[in-house]
């Protein structure tokens, strides 16, 4: 959990914080920003440090309502490696492009903090996937507002659209037990908690929690060749394992994978599930069952939220929330 988090959001700096430094105007600075004429060279060089000094950043919204222009949204995630992350870019362009707002799509390869930074001299809000706490890049927003995705917002100014994964999880759980899995076994990812203390992700203590036994669990990294590997890995440590979960969809096709080296049938012999819901699953023989993640669901709710802040009223002092619970998706190999 994050911890130290201010008890009061970030403080936008505002046009008239920048006149009373600057000892000018309102309109003078406007006219600076705005490289419009009606005031002198030195004049508009002293608003502009200023600018600069004070991290000043337009208020868009206001510019948005006056010129009747777009909003624009900024999405940032970790990788496109993972194409969970380029069908969810997907999902939020379609649902955004639908209320006339521009989409920006970055990747946070140099920095959680640094891509916030960026995005938010861009854009009227963002919307990311974050593995660091929010102390390490909120702050970089400059008081624009972020909605995170899987995960809760604890810090003011920032709001979320938080997945059930603990009913999701349970009811696949129930679903496969209906089916006749009774000895199960999961794929976790090296990567996937970077924030906590608890051992595993939070998607693996979910499930054991649904199992409610003991399970057999190995890690490995976040990739085919890491379900591969933890698929043979389960099967060294126990050979009557019939249902495996592995943390995202990419993992459950490496495990597929194994299980074709290793001669295994599925889902004769070992049911395999993933979590993502992502349409690659469908390319795979057998074709992957998966706890889908809703991604239109997710874009929609996202977008409900920024309706609500970009609604011209003052910024809600407390958290916005959404939740979406996760769904199965049965395909062949569950």
């Amino acid at each position: 959990m994050t911890t130290g988090a201010p008890s009061t959001p970030p403080t936008r700096v505002t046009i008239r914080d920048v006149a009373r430094a600057a000892g000018v105007s309102r309109q003078t600075v406007t006219r600076a920003i705005n490289e419009m004429p009606e005031i002198s060279e030195e004049t508009r060089a002293r608003v502009m440090r200023t600018v600069e000094e004070l991290g000043y950043r337009p208020n868009r919204f206001a510019i948005d309502l006056s010129r009747q222009r777009t909003h624009a949204v900024g999405l940032i995630v970790g990788t496109f490696r993972n194409p969970y992350y380029a069908q969810l870019a997907d999902a939020f362009v379609a649902e955004l492009r639908s209320r006339d707002w521009q989409v920006l799509v970055s990747m946070a390869s140099q920095g959680e903090a640094d891509a916030v930074r960026s995005m938010a001299s861009q854009t009227d809000a963002i919307i990311g996937y974050f593995l660091e706490p929010q102390t390490n890049f909120v702050p970089a927003a400059r008081g624009v507002p972020i909605v995170l995705l899987e995960d809760q917002a604890t810090m003011p100014g920032v709001h979320s659209v938080e997945l059930d994964f603990r009913t999701g999880i349970s009811d696949m759980v129930a679903a496969l037990r209906a089916k006749g899995s009774r000895r199960f076994a999961m794929i976790d990812a090296s990567s996937a908690n970077p924030k906590g203390t608890a051992p595993g992700s939070p998607r693996r203590q979910f499930f054991e929690a649904a199992v409610g036994e003991e399970c057999i669990v190995v890690t490995e990294p976040e990739s085919i060749a890491g379900g591969v590997d933890g698929f043979r890995r389960l099967l060294d440590l126990d050979p009557e394992i019939d249902t495996v979960l592995a943390f995202n969809d990419l993992m459950a096709m490496g495990a597929v994978q194994g299980a074709h080296t290793l001669g295994v049938d599925v889902p004769g012999r070992v049911r395999i599930v993933g979590i993502d819901g992502i349409s690659l699953g469908e390319a795979i023989s057998p074709t992957l069952t998966t706890l889908s993640l809703e991604t239109q669901t997710v874009a929609a709710q996202a977008a409900s939220i920024l309706a609500e802040l970009f609604a011209g009223e003052p910024m809600p002092s407390r958290s916005l929330t959404r939740t979406v619970t996760p769904v199965p998706l049965w395909r062949e190999s569950a």
